[in-house]
């Protein structure tokens, strides 16, 4: 596995003046902080969901296109491993209400300047600079993952099983070891038999962790206070970045 860090950058707009507006921001961006993207436009939500090989860290997506509209372009994306995160781009900003899922960074009403769009840009760049990469041994072999991409770790036996937004797999280490491995925050033991990532958590209740995905997890009895201290810090923390 590669340790070079590579960025890309995906823009789906069915106008192509867009499309090259999108893509200048960014290449100023890049440019004025002596970084480099990978930059790859869309025509249509169908040849953006189709090229599955091609890897995105931050999807610019048009909400109003002919054929597959923006909301259902996210819902496929959402299924899709290769494109991880969502900025909207849209005149009709009532679409915002409209536009969260859990690959949804934030919403950029057209027409933008480079200020609005630049901070966002930033933000996803830097938590891919930061994020790093895992390993857990398999039965055979050793498997990797982005420290973001893991969702929860579940007890499993004398295992552990990893999963993320697309696929889980059962890993040759006990929940404890996983737990050293991930190094705290923002994974979190909430039961004796789950670690869950505060970055796919949507809300913690008095008993319950809700995902993003809106699977619910109970909080262990001995872990409530303890769980409910750490998200609310998370969250203030999350506030001032």
């Amino acid at each position: 596995m590669s340790d070079k860090f590579i960025f890309s950058i995906g823009i789906c707009d069915d106008e192509e003046t867009w499309c090259t507006v999108i893509a200048d921001s960014c290449s100023r961006y890049l440019e004025n902080n002596n970084l480099k993207a990978d930059i790859v436009s869309y025509n249509s939500g169908e040849n953006l969901v189709a090229d599955k090989d091609k890897e995105i860290d931050l999807l610019f997506l048009d909400v109003e296109m002919e054929s597959m509209d923006g909301l259902t372009v996210m819902k496929e994306v959402e299924k899709l491993s290769n494109i991880h995160n969502i900025i909207f781009v849209s005149s009709h900003s009532e679409a915002v209400w409209d536009s969260f899922g859990y690959k949804t960074m934030g919403f950029i009403k057209k027409p933008f300047k480079d200020e609005d769009l630049w901070p966002k840009l930033e933000s996803i760049y830097s938590k891919k600079l930061s994020d790093r990469v895992l390993k857990f041994p398999d039965f055979k072999k050793t498997v990797y993952y982005n420290k973001s991409d893991i969702v929860l770790v579940k007890a499993d036996s004398n295992y552990a099983t990893v999963h993320t937004a697309v696929s889980e797999k059962k890993v040759a280490c006990t929940l404890k070891e996983c737990e050293n491995a991930l190094g705290g925050l923002p994974f979190v033991r909430i039961h004796k038999s789950y670690i869950v990532n505060l970055e796919h958590v949507s809300n913690v209740t008095g008993k319950t962790v809700v995902m993003k995905n809106e699977e619910i997890y109970s909080i262990g009895r001995s872990y409530r206070e303890e769980v409910k201290k750490v998200y609310q810090n998370y969250l203030r923390g999350e506030l001032h970045k």
